[in-house]
């Protein structure tokens, strides 16, 4: 599928916020903005590959980190 290109204008402390993500998430900034766009306009099946990738990556290590210290509370 082909993919269109626009422009569009953002504030600098949101594209700061952006680049941060993706460096964190070792994603892109395209990404980033269109799962973004997906999820706002409620089309989460858009949302691309890598970023549901790193989304359930956090998510099971949140769940690893709790089953840690339900562990240790136990004991």
């Amino acid at each position: 599928m082909t993919s269109l290109q626009f422009s569009v204008r953002i504030p600098p402390e949101l594209d700061k916020k952006v680049k941060e993500y993706a460096v964190k998430n070792n994603t892109t900034k395209s990404d980033v903005m269109i799962a973004a766009l997906a999820r706002y306009l409620g089309c989460e099946s858009k949302v691309p590959l890598t970023q549901r990738v790193v989304e359930l990556e956090q998510q099971i290590a949140e769940v690893q980190e709790q089953i840690e210290q339900l562990k240790a509370s136990s004991n």
